[in-house]
């Protein structure tokens, strides 16, 4: 029914029109022009096409922190700064701005404004020559897209193509094409780079001062750039702000305000935050103009700076730079990320990633030997462990002060960070071991097989970098869950791997907390406001690197110092050198943040252990001390270092079940080591109990270990070298034993060659053959091995 009265009230008005002769002719000139203007369009986008890729120049690259604040950005491919922005982030006074001062028509035309050019061209005729024009906003991103001299035939071209822009895209594309494209002098193209160029912030923060000016340079911007001498900016900032106030946009004491501002003179040089970080991403993310990091703008130039002054000292000992990595605990997203100690240090190779350059750990990855005993259940944290020399077929690991100390708990051992118990676990561990545990935990540099590094990998024997190493004690900051570290905020969020078991991963965290702090003052008082911290410590071979990583719930940190020369200095130890580094980070982030700590996982447990040898309590254990265990997984068996032995009261010798039984006697309790410990402390002239022999009159042998055999090296092949004297190639004879004996018996091919203690050194003539060779107590315990000789 309404259609019906529409189509009658059309047919009304058109016989009225058509009655009237000068509305007839009006009539059909509007519908011919029109229809010429739609015949020219249609025709212009089938033979004159519009350039959309023109709209869309090389940007420049841009790298923001998590909050949206400029970090680094690079010149597009042709060296202009390009920075391009949103339409949500251009200043609704720079819009207002523009739009009133531009085209305050720009809403309602069509690409074209006839009443403008009408007034431009009167107004130029006027003036003789053009002193204004007619362009519409469309027709000046027309323009930029495609700049031509002006002449009256590119005016035209420019008109079709305005409306072919109309016809294509929003007003609010257009204008963001705009704000994209505007010239503002130099090589500064856009608004976002200018707004950075002149007024160092984002054009989300522009007052109206500082947007009337960026209204105005596009106009000439030889002439109304700030920073040229003798600039007419302040003038064309003015005049924008005076056309505002006519319009009705602004009061007056908002122009009063504004015409009060300064006009900067000089221009700021763009932000220069993580510019390593930055340098990453652009290659990693070719053709991302805009990429939004995980890093936190105040926690990067916390990192920086505290690295620079701790680089200070370090410098004059010939340490020149150094890498910082601050993680989220949580979320693995990297908060900052310092590269070096002076990104344009060029004696010190600044521009060189720290982070990401693989460097010996050195003691660094011990941690994750001891989290796959204490996950399989072959230690807990009091269980004593052998520290004494040791040689796994011609590799002899030492500790780093060249001292052993026979018995050592797994807490002490990797609390003092020595070498050999962690080499005997890692040995321990078999199979795929620490190896495959370190490259399915996200370390990426372990390119080689398992054999190229053996028993050496848990000392350093390979490269590692900062941002993995600190990520992989980020999964054990995350109760054993190990997931990839976080570079980009935008990015998915992969799914943690549970490696380890949550008790396993608390038991460690408590372990590492107990490493002594560089920051810990002797006063308990005054420490009790410091955060806590799990860390470890690394120093390579030559003292090259310097590592130190550490974590809360909150955060994990690691720090690397050193020289990316390799040329190593007395001074680069991780404890001495990084740990510093660590712990006043540690300091300052924890101001603004809470200080919880890990809560004990139902599956973890305190027990009582015997306080010597860290087993579960005999009767026969004078002391004891408290660990934190896995119930049915942590080692259970009962204290086997302290026993009871029944002494002959007559002669003094030990008796034994059988030996007994008729004579007088008393128990007294010893302490019987292990072969290697005891007889380690012999030749150390540690104080060994001396437990009496047996009875000599019994002919039983006494159960218990037999002497363990170090040298010859177990599936050893010796070579006899041609046209040496066969002296200078003797082979050592060598073998521990419990200290309930005291002398041993060496016998070749069943035929005895020493008789004696068995803290004496042996030494044998090679004979080309193989040979059968056997080591036993004075009890008539054995140990057999074989022995090719070639």
């Amino acid at each position: 029914m309404l259609t019906i009265q529409l189509m009658k009230r059309l047919s009304r008005l058109l016989k009225i029109i058509w009655r009237h002769k000068f509305l007839r002719v009006l009539l059909c000139l509007i519908l011919g022009t029109g229809l010429c203007a739609f015949l020219f369009v249609i025709l212009g986008e089938i033979f004159f096409p519009l350039p959309v890729d023109r709209l869309h120049p090389p940007s420049s690259v841009t790298v923001l922190d998590r909050h949206g604040k400029l970090l680094r950005a690079f010149t597009a491919p042709d060296d202009m700064w390009r920075i391009s922005s949103d339409t949500e982030d251009i200043s609704p006074k720079l819009r207002a701005a523009v739009i009133n001062y531009e085209d305050r028509y720009f809403r309602y035309h069509f690409g074209i404004n006839p009443i403008s050019i009408v007034r431009a061209a009167i107004t130029n005729l006027k003036a003789r020559r053009i002193v204004c024009g007619g362009s519409t906003i469309t027709m000046q991103v027309a323009r930029m897209m495609d700049p031509k001299p002006r002449t009256f035939r590119n005016k035209s071209i420019e008109a079709v193509r305005a409306i072919q822009l109309e016809i294509s895209f929003s007003k609010d594309e257009i204008l963001a094409f705009y704000f994209n494209m505007a010239p503002y002098g130099g090589n500064i193209v856009g608004s976002a780079s200018a707004t950075y160029f002149y007024f160092n912030k984002h054009q989300k923060d522009l007052s109206l001062g500082e947007a009337a000016l960026l209204a105005a340079i596009p106009n000439s911007p030889t002439a109304f750039r700030p920073d040229a001498p003798g600039s007419l900016a302040r003038q064309g900032r003015d005049k924008v702000l005076n056309r505002l106030l006519q319009k009705g946009k602004i009061t007056r004491k908002q122009l009063y305000e504004a015409l009060a501002e300064p006009v900067p003179d000089q221009r700021f040089s763009m932000p220069f935050i993580a510019p390593h970080l930055a340098r990453e991403l652009r290659r990693m993310y070719p053709g991302t103009s805009k990429i939004v990091s995980t890093i936190d703008k105040n926690t990067q130039r916390l990192a920086r700076d505290t690295l620079g002054d701790h680089m200070i000292p370090l410098r004059k000992h010939g340490v020149t730079t150094g890498a910082v990595v601050v993680m989220n605990t949580k979320t693995r997203e990297v908060l900052a990320l310092v590269g070096s100690a002076g990104f344009f240090d060029e004696e010190a190779s600044g521009q060189v990633n720290g982070t990401i350059a693989p460097r010996s750990p050195g003691s660094a990855l011990k941690p994750f030997v001891y989290a796959l005993a204490l996950d399989r259940g072959l230690v807990s944290p009091e269980t004593l462990l052998t520290d004494v020399p040791v040689d796994y077929s011609g590799y002899k690991p030492v500790n780093y002060d060249g001292r052993f100390r026979g018995g050592v708990t797994a807490k002490d051992a990797l609390t003092h960070s020595l070498n050999v118990p962690a080499v005997n676990l890692a040995a321990r561990l078999g199979g795929g071991g620490i190896y495959a545990f370190l490259k399915e935990a996200g370390i990426t540099t372990l390119t080689e097989p398992q054999e190229h590094y053996g028993l050496s990998l848990v000392l350093g024997g390979c490269g590692v970098t900062l941002l993995d190493l600190t990520n992989l004690y980020a999964g054990l900051a995350n109760t054993g869950e190990f997931a990839p570290y976080r570079l980009r905020l935008d990015l998915g969020v992969r799914q943690p791997v549970p490696l380890l078991k949550a008790g396993t991963a608390f038991i460690l965290t408590e372990m590492l907390a107990e490493v002594k702090r560089p920051d810990l003052p002797t006063c308990w008082e005054s420490a009790v406001n410091l955060p806590k911290v799990a860390w470890k410590t690394g120093t390579s071979y030559g003292h090259k690197d310097a590592w130190s990583i550490g974590y809360s719930p909150q955060f994990t940190v690691g720090v690397w110092i050193g020289n990316f020369n390799a040329v190593g200095s007395p001074a680069v130890i991780g404890a001495e050198a990084a740990g510093p580094v660590l712990f006043d980070l540690f300091n300052e982030l924890a101001k603004t943040s809470d200080s919880r700590w890990y809560v004990q996982p139902l599956e973890v447990e305190l027990r009582e252990v015997c306080a010597l040898s860290g087993m579960v309590m005999s009767s026969y254990c004078p002391h004891t001390k408290e660990e934190y265990c896995i119930p049915g997984l942590s080692p259970n068996e009962t204290c086997a270092v302290h026993k009871m032995f029944a002494i002959d009261t007559e002669t003094g010798k030990r008796l034994c079940s059988h030996c007994r039984i008729g004579r007088e006697y008393k128990m007294e309790a010893y302490e019987i080591w292990t072969p290697k410990i005891a007889t380690w402390m012999e030749r150390s002239g540690m104080a060994v109990d001396r437990i009496p022999e047996h009875y000599r009159e019994c002919d039983r042998i006494i159960a218990g270990a037999g002497p363990v055999i170090h040298s010859p090296s177990a599936n050893c092949e010796y070579i006899i070298r041609p046209g040496v004297d066969t002296q200078y190639q003797k082979i050592l004879l060598e073998a521990s034993v419990s200290n309930d004996a005291r002398n041993i018996f060496w016998f070749m091919d069943s035929k005895l060659i020493f008789h004696g203690s068995p803290t004496e050194k042996v030494f044998i003539d090679p004979v080309r053959g193989k040979h059968t060779l056997t080591c036993m107590d004075e009890e008539g315990r054995s140990t057999e091995m074989t022995l090719l000789i070639k």
